[in-house]
């Protein structure tokens, strides 16, 4: 029978067809090396992405912290699942301060998460299927997108489009992780005007 291996966060799926005529202490061996270097290749690829490696869970045949080479050679599994969403919320919304226009700093301090609706920590987020940044000042789509009388841009002290360039930069460096788009969404509080809004869905 077939061994599996399956790196979750790095989106791959093995199935490795081992020789009969090896041991099963060396087909198991066999299967360890080779999820280790998967292991390794993910590893390295979240740490460029992200620029350090997320914490990991490594479950060998339902044990969570098994050593690889006690998997079964015949019909095991070995499961590496990384923990994104922490690094990716947080290096959106830190970048979304550091763009916005400070004057009261209400507009700064108003960054707001939501996971699945509801209201989170981006420093300690759930998963979910669905994360949304807004802003819950009432001119923060002005701030984006506004125009003055004499038509230029509304904010000055910074470039404008603050969501549109954060989600733009949030996809390039995430995107083999998460999907980003900026998108328009409905406000809090009741309001029934669509704010600017940054969606992050994970793979």
């Amino acid at each position: 029978m077939a061994v599996k291996v399956r790196i979750t966060s790095y989106e791959r799926n093995f199935k490795l067809l081992l020789d009969r005529n090896l041991s099963p202490e060396a087909r198991s061996k066999r299967v360890a090396a080779f999820a280790q270097k998967e292991i390794d290749a993910a590893d390295a690829q979240n740490r460029s992405a992200l620029g350090a490696v997320p914490p990991k869970t490594v479950t060998v045949d339902g044990k969570q912290g098994a050593p690889l080479e006690s998997v079964n050679p015949d019909k095991g599994t070995i499961v590496a699942e990384w923990r994104l969403v922490n690094d990716v919320l947080k290096w959106i919304m830190a970048t979304l301060e550091q763009r916005s226009p400070i004057v009261s700093g209400k507009y700064r301090d108003s960054h707001t998460l939501y996971v699945d609706g509801s209201e989170v920590d981006p420093n300690n987020a759930p998963m979910g299927q669905e994360a949304v940044f807004l802003n819950t000042q009432p001119y923060s789509r002005k701030i984006e997108i506004g125009k003055t009388e004499s038509g230029r841009d509304f904010v000055i002290q910074v470039p404008n489009r603050i969501y549109e360039r954060t989600a733009a930069d949030a996809q390039a460096r995430f995107g083999n992780l998460v999907k980003v788009r900026f998108s328009y969404r409905s406000a809090t509080g009741g309001r029934a005007d669509r704010v600017p809004a940054i969606v992050v869905t994970f793979k």
